[in-house]
């Protein structure tokens, strides 16, 4: 069984997309980067000014699970939600190089 990705996207009002990166860049560094089975992840600030989206690499599927079921008792999990966060988890199917 290989890495697992997953993908978030966050719709945010204009206003409100640099306090949501920093917030979502908190969560992850203060939190989700610490939880065994991460690898790495970038966060995207969209061009429109009301997108982010934040790609995670994971060593497996059951180490993204175990860490979202910590996750549920975070206590800066309910300010994310406002958010819409919308996750969908991927594996890797083929890689181009330049």
């Amino acid at each position: 069984m290989g890495d697992h990705y997953v993908v978030v996207d966050f719709q945010v009002e204009e206003s409100l997309q640099d306090a949501a990166l920093e917030m979502i860049a908190g969560y992850v560094d203060s939190f989700l980067s610490r939880q065994p089975g991460f690898k790495r992840s970038t966060l995207h600030k969209g061009k429109d000014g009301c997108s982010i989206v934040h790609y995670a690499q994971w060593q497996s599927e059951e180490h993204f699970l175990a860490a979202g079921a910590k996750a549920q008792d975070h206590p800066d999990l309910p300010r994310l939600r406002q958010f819409n966060p919308r996750g969908r988890g991927f594996i890797s199917w083929r890689t181009f190089e330049a």
